[in-house]
């Protein structure tokens, strides 16, 4: 078994587009119509292969019980706190080091998913 995507229902499209790709860095692959209201985007990560699937659905609202949460590792913390607060994006929890000397901070998404960023110890 191996995990094939991770979905995030969305309220606004473009917001989340423009937030996964010009922030995040994910690669725009393509976007499809399953029903009429509503559209699919597919983007990838290039350097994991990492999949994940946008859904707008203009009949049904995203529930936040629904949510989820996405991990990306990075080399340098503090850059991309730096980085993140550059594109006003909502840092919830301040970097900090938790038990096994891993770094992390928590931002939020323009859907309010959680996003932890984890700088591992050398």
């Amino acid at each position: 078994m191996k995990m094939n995507s991770i979905v995030i229902r969305t309220e606004n499209m473009e917001k989340s587009l423009h937030f996964y790709q010009k922030i995040i860095g994910l690669t725009f692959e393509t976007m499809m119509s399953a029903a009429p209201g509503k559209q699919i985007a597919f983007l990838s990560d290039p350097q994991s292969g990492g999949r994940l699937e946008l859904i707008y659905n203009e009949r049904a609202k995203p529930q936040k019980e629904n949510s989820i949460s996405l991990t990306f590792i990075v080399d340098q913390i503090g850059e991309t706190e730096k980085y993140l607060r550059k594109h006003d994006v909502s840092i919830t929890m301040m970097p900090r080091t938790v038990k096994d000397g891993k770094k992390m901070l928590t931002a939020l998404d323009p859907n309010g998913v959680e996003i932890d960023f984890i700088e591992l110890k050398s």
